[in-house]
């Protein structure tokens, strides 16, 4: 298929997204629990850029002419890798579904794409309304299972030829493992981190605590770069604190498909980590906040 009929195929995705947008609105709310509101004007709006940006770029994939030593000329040729194998959070799910499918269609690349098993209804539906936009059979394919089998599966396969992760560092390191076991797969890994945010003595305190609580309170506090660290200067540490408490304290929890909630259920207690209890993972923590040195530099704000 060419890159221009691939083209035309995504930009029809998109719209039939935008036609679909209050069920898939709807769905994501109840996969996922973040406010309707936020599925509605934020996630689904970047999905249909998403695909509209690499539709256009489906047929502008071009290799180059080099003008070698002698009479000789060389030139490069950009082909699909194949069969790419893609495996997604639970906190995003219509969105990192979009922006791992959208480059490998552009490309030519067919796909095998596994949804969070916490969170498999948006790319369920996202894969009925690919093959109403033309998507070929066989092309995109979406498995709902678990890490452990469906995950490890794609991750060792012999006919998948690259894994794209984005979720925890540590099942990172088993994807890497076992694409390496394997047949030696290229992996492109988005993994999480702990983000700090550093507040100076000379920073306008306001616009800080409303920044602060933006970052780890943005949906729900389950996004890989999440303020989850506040360091502040312990001149302003007891303003800061006083103003991060109020704010938080005007949050609205509730049903996420009601009008005027912020912040809906977690996906999970403890996310996505398996190892601990609630309560180990609580004492975990806390057994590491009393190590810290008696100063007025930290705050944790969470959103559990």
């Amino acid at each position: 298929m060419s890159g221009n009929e691939r083209g035309r195929i995504l930009y029809k995705y998109a719209e039939l997204v935008l036609q679909h947008r209050e069920e898939l609105a709807a769905l994501e709310t109840l996969d996922n629990g973040k406010p309707l509101v936020m599925a509605r004007m934020s996630d689904i709006p970047y999905c249909v850029d998403v695909l509209r940006y690499y539709a256009g770029f489906a047929d502008k994939i071009h290799g180059l002419t080099l003008k070698m030593n002698g009479q000789y000329q060389g030139y490069t040729l950009h082909e699909p890798i194949g069969v790419v194998g893609q495996i997604v959070p639970w906190n995003y799910p219509m969105l990192m579904f979009f922006s791992k499918v959208s480059p490998a269609l552009a490309c030519g690349c067919t796909v095998v794409i596994k949804s969070a098993e916490q969170t498999p209804l948006t790319a369920l539906y996202c894969a009925q309304l690919a093959k109403e936009a033309g998507v070929p059979p066989g092309v995109l394919n979406v498995l709902s299972g678990f890490g452990e089998t469906a995950g490890a599966a794609i991750s060792s396969h012999m006919d998948i030829d690259k894994i794209s992760f984005t979720g925890s560092t540590q099942v990172g390191r088993l994807i890497m493992e076992a694409a390496a076991k394997s047949n030696l797969k290229p992996v492109t890994l988005e993994l999480g981190g702990k983000s700090p945010l550093i507040v100076m003595d000379d920073a306008d305190v306001d616009k800080a605590v409303n920044i602060a609580h933006l970052a780890v309170y943005h949906n729900m506090g389950q996004i890989c770069l999440a303020g989850s660290r506040v360091f502040v200067h312990e001149s302003i540490y007891d303003e800061f604190v006083k103003k991060a408490v109020a704010r938080a304290k005007q949050q609205v929890v509730g049903d996420p498909f009601q009008p005027g909630v912020q912040q809906g259920p977690q996906v999970e207690i403890i996310g996505v980590i398996k190892d601990f209890t609630l309560n180990q993972q609580y004492s975990r923590m806390f057994r590491m906040i009393c190590k810290l040195p008696r100063k007025k530099y930290l705050v944790l704000l969470c959103p559990f």
